[in-house]
């Protein structure tokens, strides 16, 4: 095999349709009459290799009962409902940043780079936040007690900045004691 068709990506789309399901009876009136109306092909991306960019083709079918022409839709088993991703993927990502500790810049990068799915940092986080936090942090440190060779500053990304209020600022002096 030459150096181009080693490189070359490779595109495995599978197919799926509700059409492979059709429904024995109208779920309204029961009656068995039933056409096929119209239909919407989804593209839902897949986890991939390096070399396989792996895609579901998916044919959503609207059927109509001939009897009180009432329209609806089946629930296809394999295929997640109002998404373009495969729950494969996200539980991949998920698992990753909440279990492994993985950042979800990380996680994305290695799903567009490594498994071919397009897929943004915000995308990724919105999978997390519905999965579960990361581990919460207490947000009032107030009680607790410095370390003895705290210098009174703290680095964040390279920047310095003082952890001890103000003198005189109005908003974050000590209320002093009201006499009982």
């Amino acid at each position: 095999m030459d150096k181009n068709q080693e490189d070359k990506l490779e595109v495995e789309i599978r197919e799926h349709s509700d059409a492979d399901f059709y429904p024995e009876n109208c779920p309204s009136c029961g009656c068995k009459e039933i056409n096929r109306k119209t239909y919407k092909i989804r593209t839902i991306q897949d986890l991939g290799t390096p070399m396989i960019c792996r895609r579901i083709r998916y044919e959503k079918v609207t059927f109509i009962c001939a009897k009180c022409k009432k329209t609806f839709t089946i629930r296809h088993p394999l295929i997640p409902k109002r998404t373009s991703f495969m729950p494969g993927v996200i539980k991949y990502a998920t698992l990753r940043i909440l279990k492994e500790g993985d950042s979800i810049r990380r996680v994305t990068k290695d799903l567009n780079n490594l498994h071919n799915v397009e897929v943004s940092i915000s995308e990724v986080k919105s999978w997390v936040d519905k999965e579960g936090k990361r581990g919460e942090l207490k947000v009032d440190f107030s009680d607790e007690v410095p370390p003895e060779d705290f210098s009174g500053f703290i680095s964040i990304d390279g920047t310095f900045k003082a952890a001890t209020t103000k003198k005189n600022d109005p908003n974050t002096s000590k209320k002093k004691e009201q006499p009982k």
